[in-house]
């Protein structure tokens, strides 16, 4: 009997995180919006961002991010890279 409650435990703590990812929509299929002057972003948690570390000059970025309430968004905008033109 407890064996049998051990394996159902393990097996329901498996397949748990699972049905909560395909609940949830990946940040895959969240559209990007392109950042405008003024616009309020609600940013709990950056979750990924593009490397213009190795990029020159003005580069798009994307920010994906979690607001408050834990739904996923991306922005674009425009930033300088991190490598002069001088550098090879």
């Amino acid at each position: 009997m407890k064996t049998h409650s051990v394996v159902s435990a393990l097996i329901a703590s498996l397949i748990a995180p699972a049905v909560f990812a395909s609940s949830s929509p990946s940040a895959a299929d969240v559209p990007v919006v392109d950042y405008r002057y003024g616009m309020k972003l609600d940013i709990e948690k950056v979750v990924h961002r593009t490397d213009n570390s190795k990029k020159a000059g003005v580069v798009p970025t994307i920010v994906t991010y979690q607001d408050h309430s834990g739904a996923v968004h991306k922005v674009r905008f425009l930033e300088w890279g991190g490598r002069t033109s001088d550098q090879a």
